[in-house]
């Protein structure tokens, strides 16, 4: 039996959760909550215990009792998954700077090496907040995944982003957490992901790419270590940083779409699974100048000779054609047709489809996706977090393994 503990805190959202504990009882799930004075004014410690599950609150421990004096301790070795739920703005700064004021932030302290979600719930202006942003930002670079609000009417009648999830969706991020652990036939496969944004050199100085933080293909790292793979990861310009190397994990560089290509193919020829997550550079300079590019005098305009780079993911298939390749689209517009001509086009396995219009998708927390295959399935997602989107990729990856 999974064990889940629940963290409530200050927010209208709260009746929210009580739905969510009934649920993940009624799915036989083992559920202890975690009650905090602000969470108090919205439930009642009795309506939550009348579910069927212990609940705590700073206000009932005694610590004179050493069972209640190391509560927080025990909670964080009882717990497979720790979910607040919701967490407000004043949850999350706290958390953010490790503040352990009460019995949640202690438990949550002494849980660093558990699975903890949060759901933040609050007005969208709070939300959007630079404080607010950053605090999130700090909580998930520290591993902590943030199941992103959803837009809407809010309590105080303003319309945006800050309505916490619905329960029934937050209890499918608890499963697909699960399920992840449980994916049994990626467990010791050898995936290959590439990540990051190629740099093309045009002379010593200046170079093109293009806007690709590596944040996703960090998510999908991850990912595919819980679940028990072997993953080399093969990275150009990157703005996270990549797990040490491990039995498990092996880095390698590779800055431009030529270097990218040669470790890819080589690399492809012991693996399973090609995840093409990179953003390569469609074009690279013809010749790049040995000396710095002046100035025209005239105009200022300078015309470059450009020639299009290899496409890694096709040639890998091309190269190794029992490698299952993933390939990934980010499109502007006609987003499922542009994808479903490039996995034809690149006899690609699946291709991951999402949109970078209005500023989506490149060095965001969260995004949106399509998974297409070549069986002519179609699968979405909403937006949210990477983290959650790289597992429920795994977990496509799983089935779709189990059907070959």
């Amino acid at each position: 039996m999974k064990k889940i503990l629940i963290g409530i805190s200050g927010s209208i959202a709260a009746y929210k959760t009580v739905l969510l504990i009934r649920e993940l009882s009624q799915s036989g799930y083992a559920v202890r909550v975690i009650l905090t004075s602000g969470g108090q004014r919205f439930v009642t410690k009795k309506l939550i215990a009348g579910l069927g599950v212990e609940v705590y609150t700073d206000d009932t421990i005694k610590l004179d009792k050493p069972e209640e004096a190391m509560l927080h301790i025990n909670l964080a070795k009882w717990a497979d998954l720790i979910m607040i739920a919701p967490a407000s703005a004043n949850t999350i700064a706290k958390l953010a700077t490790g503040l352990a004021d009460s019995l949640l932030y202690e438990s949550v302290l002494a849980a660093s090496n558990k699975a903890i979600y949060l759901a933040p719930a609050m007005n969208y202006q709070m939300y959007k907040n630079p404080a607010t942003q950053a605090n999130l930002q700090i909580l998930a670079g520290r591993g902590i995944n943030i199941c992103e609000p959803n837009e809407g009417i809010q309590a105080c009648g303003d319309v945006g982003l800050g309505r916490m999830q619905e329960a029934n969706q937050l209890q499918q991020i608890i499963e697909n957490h699960f399920r992840h652990k449980e994916l049994a036939n990626l467990r010791d496969r050898i995936i290959v992901i590439t990540l990051g944004a190629t740099i093309e050199a045009i002379d010593p100085v200046r170079f093109i790419s293009n806007h690709s933080s590596g944040k996703m293909g960090l998510a999908l790292i991850n990912a595919a270590l819980d679940a028990g793979a072997k993953v080399i990861a093969i990275y150009g310009k990157i703005d996270v940083t990549l797990p040490e190397n491990s039995p498990s994990f092996t880095k390698i560089p590779a800055l431009s779409a030529t270097e990218m290509l040669n470790v890819t193919l080589e690399q492809a020829k012991t693996a399973d699974i090609l995840i093409a997550c990179a953003a390569i550079c469609d074009y690279r300079m013809k010749e790049i100048s040995k000396e710095k590019i002046k100035k025209n005098s005239a105009n200022n305009a300078i015309t470059l000779e450009l020639i299009p780079n290899p496409d890694i993911v096709a040639e890998a298939k091309k190269a190794t054609p029992s490698l299952l390749c993933i390939g990934f689209a980010a499109e502007t517009e006609n987003l499922i047709d542009h994808a479903k001509v490039k996995l034809e086009k690149k006899n690609l396995d699946i291709i991951v489809a999402n949109p970078v219009d209005n500023g989506k998708a490149f060095g965001k927390d969260n995004n949106e996706i399509h998974i297409l295959d070549k069986k002519g399935n179609i699968s979405q997602y909403t937006e949210t977090s990477k983290n959650i989107l790289a597992t429920n990729i795994m977990i496509y990856l799983d089935k779709y393994h189990e059907t070959e």
